[in-house]
């Protein structure tokens, strides 16, 4: 509307001053950015583009630019009759002023990527006109968008409290002292505060020594500080009981618990009174204290109140038999031994024994050892050879008895008699018969 009537006004001016004869002067006023209020000689007269006819000539005029965010210009001109004279002004955008202050301090600010330095710091060179979105960043620190709008150079004050983008967990346990790990990461005995763990789901593992291992979850999240207690479970204790010689019945708090060796475990700290027995040999018994988490083990000795016979024959193979009980077969882990191992033969009372030993091919043997308490009486018995036929073979010719050496697809070797052997064909053999041995 200004404009219009200015340029009305102007172009009225200019008429009048053609037809008295008079040759007018003109000005034309221009700006950057267009739009600037143009003030000549304390009057406004519009807003540029801007033409003006009526000025007084030969005389100074003082002219202003002015436009809302945009510092004003001043210019000074004089006219001429018929003059021509453009006045153009180029506004600088006024600057506004911010001071920025985090909390930390120490937080970068940039404006579209370019750094603008580190709190706290006073900012003059944003244009009061925009709007301005900062980009305020710290280590450790989640970043924060800054929005600043300016009235003119009225000083703006803006305060961040920075928030973590990581969280903070303090762990205790009851025991104290308890390993700490976050995800795989040790952290210290507790009592323990941790920072810097990043948001997101965290695996918390607890260990000590005599303690179940405790392992929680949690979550945490950006400027979080949270607690985490634990209880832990002690370890049940375990007893490992054996005895010499194997085999004892053990019993624990007299309740029964197997023979040996064996575990006992599922225990709680505490003292336990043990108990081993076994037939002929005297019962054995201690008080054992278990810790938590603790395997004791325990080996009970054992003294026989009985006396045994220890048994060694050639050859290999023999059964012995003691008061008429059988009680084994000799034995030897050596299969080309002469003569066997030991075959004990345990609980046996104390005075004088029937030993008899027996083995196909050999004269029975019969001894009568005397057994003492605790004590092992030895036998050592060398087996006579005897001929005792074992093979009954039917040929053409008649029948033949005797103990078989070997056999092949060509004949049999038998021996006949007490180191004597004879090869029979096997196309003259009509039948072969194994003679059991009598008993």
């Amino acid at each position: 509307m200004i404009r219009t009537a200015a340029f009305a006004a102007a172009t009225l001016v200019a008429l009048s001053l053609h037809a008295a004869g008079t040759s007018p002067a003109r000005v034309d006023f221009t700006s950057l950015p267009e739009g600037a209020s143009v003030t000549v000689d304390g009057e406004l007269r519009g807003v540029t583009p801007l033409k003006a006819f009526d000025l007084e000539l030969d005389r100074p005029h003082h002219v202003r630019f002015t436009m809302k965010d945009y510092e004003p210009a001043d210019d000074f001109f004089t006219l001429g009759e018929g003059a021509y004279v453009t006045r153009h002004a180029e506004l600088k955008p006024v600057k506004g002023l911010l001071l920025v202050t985090t909390d930390p301090a120490g937080a970068e600010l940039s404006l579209d990527g370019y750094s603008l330095g580190e709190t706290p710091r006073l900012l003059t060179t944003l244009d009061a006109k925009d709007v301005h979105r900062l980009l305020v960043r710290k280590t450790g620190y989640q970043d924060r968008k800054l929005e600043v709008r300016f009235n003119g150079r009225s000083p703006v004050v803006q305060h961040i409290n920075m928030v973590l983008d990581s969280g903070v967990v303090t762990i205790t346990s009851e025991p104290a002292g308890a390993e700490a790990t976050l995800n795989g990461i040790s952290r210290g005995p507790t009592p323990v505060t941790v920072s810097g763990i990043p948001k997101g789901r965290v695996s918390v593992t607890l260990k000590k020594d005599g303690y179940e291992t405790a392992v929680r979850e949690i979550s945490v999240n950006a400027g979080d500080s949270q607690e985490l207690f634990v209880s832990l479970e002690a370890l049940p204790g375990k007893l490992v009981l054996t005895s010499v010689p194997d085999g004892a019945r053990f019993y624990v708090n007299d309740e029964a618990q197997g023979k040996g060796p064996l575990d006992v475990p599922g225990l709680k700290p505490g003292s336990y009174r043990i108990r081993a027995e076994m037939d002929g040999y005297g019962p054995v018994e201690r008080t054992v204290s278990v810790d938590k988490g603790q395997t004791v083990s325990e080996e009970f000795r054992l003294e026989s109140v009985l006396g045994s016979l220890e048994v060694r024959t050639i050859p290999v193979g023999a059964t012995v038999y003691v008061d008429g009980r059988n009680c084994g077969t000799t034995k030897s882990d050596n299969p080309t031994a002469e003569a066997s191992d030991v075959l004990v033969v345990p609980n046996l009372k104390e005075g004088e024994h029937t030993l008899l030993v027996k083995c196909a091919g050999y004269a029975e043997v019969v001894k009568h050892p005397v057994v003492s308490v605790s004590k092992a009486t030895q036998a050592n018995l060398k087996l006579k050879r005897v001929f005792t036929p074992d093979v009954r073979i039917v040929t053409a010719t008649g029948t033949i008895e005797g103990v078989m050496v070997s056999s092949d697809a060509t004949a049999i070797l038998v021996e006949v008699s007490m180191g004597i052997t004879r090869s029979i064909p096997r196309d003259v053999i009509r039948s072969v018969e194994m003679i059991e041995p009598e008993r």
